[in-house]
């Protein structure tokens, strides 16, 4: 079980474990300062521990579920087993966040060099070594920006790993290369009418109903298991498409505002949002503003 690493952590690193440490360079010579820098730091606890949220509490419960070893796809570390002690670290490759590695990389940035680099990381494993020397399935969960990281690596494995590779997600093909492709579940937007959630944990999700629906039984091949899929979503109907204008961040901020007047909590209050004031807003984005929103109460 194979699930991406998540913004929420249950440690705040220190500036030493951000990229805010780093030089300004070209990207290999950044990615030696990050991985010589993030394998001399303490080690804090197991990766299980340290990483948060409800996609990556969804994985955890589908490996608990299948009794399978577990790994997390870092953007800083590798590829890291669940029960590894880590450093509590901080670096994604998104570019609006605030420790974005992007922000000292001079020149072009290849997402998929990058993680070839954290391969020789002191905390990662290898491809090699999530295939074991066992048969089963490896139901990975995928993001479109980590599909663009980790793809190149992973379509290099050995095929007998990759036939027995199910990825999960959205909108993955044009971010996998294309020996990849056959290996995507075909889930969509049905999974709502029956495991309600977000976008930004659907992956997640669509394993968990794998892991509990299809995976209880040995596997027949891969076809067989999206033929299981397909059966178990062939009577659902696609939700009908909600379209909500996106606002600024001013904008949003002066809803937030408003609505704290009456009503508190940052879950209830991104629902009401979407729901009664039909506003697009992302998840982490909401929560950015929120915390700015309260902060300012009263003033």
């Amino acid at each position: 079980m194979i699930t991406t690493c998540s913004h929420r952590k249950s440690a705040k690193p220190a500036r030493a474990a951000t990229p805010s440490s780093l030089s300004r360079g070209n990207q290999p010579i950044v990615a030696a300062q990050w991985i010589a820098n993030v394998g001399g730091l303490p080690r804090c606890g197991s990766a299980d521990a340290f990483y948060a949220g409800r996609a990556f509490g969804l994985a955890k419960e589908a490996a608990t579920v299948s009794s399978a070893r577990f790994y997390i796809l870092s953007a800083g570390l590798g590829i890291v087993p669940a029960s590894r002690p880590i450093p509590a670290y901080g670096l994604t490759i998104s570019p609006r966040h605030e420790q974005s590695v992007l922000r000292k990389i001079l020149g072009d940035f290849d997402p998929a060099d990058w993680f070839s680099s954290l391969l020789t990381s002191v905390h990662s494993d290898e491809w090699s070594d999530v295939a074991g020397r066992t048969s089963g399935r490896i139901l990975m969960a995928l993001s479109r920006p980590y599909a663009e990281m980790v793809g190149t690596s992973l379509a290099a494995a050995p095929s007998k790993m990759l036939e027995r590779l199910r990825i999960f997600g959205t909108s993955l093909e044009a971010a996998l290369p294309a020996n990849l492709h056959a290996a995507i579940a075909p889930y969509d937007e049905r999974l709502n009418a029956i495991f309600p959630g977000t976008r930004t944990d659907f992956a997640q999700r669509a394993m968990l109903h794998f892991a509990r629906s299809v995976a209880i039984k040995p596997s027949k091949g891969r076809e067989d298991d999206f033929a299981a899929v397909r059966s178990s979503l062939k009577s659902l109907k696609l939700p009908r498409l909600v379209q909500r204008p996106r606002l600024t961040d001013e904008e949003i901020l002066a809803v937030i505002k408003r609505r704290l007047r009456m009503q508190s909590g940052a879950g209830r209050m991104l629902a009401a949002l979407r729901h009664e004031e039909g506003v697009a807003c992302e998840q982490s984005r909401f929560g950015r503003l929120y915390r700015i929103a309260a902060g300012k109460k009263g003033t």
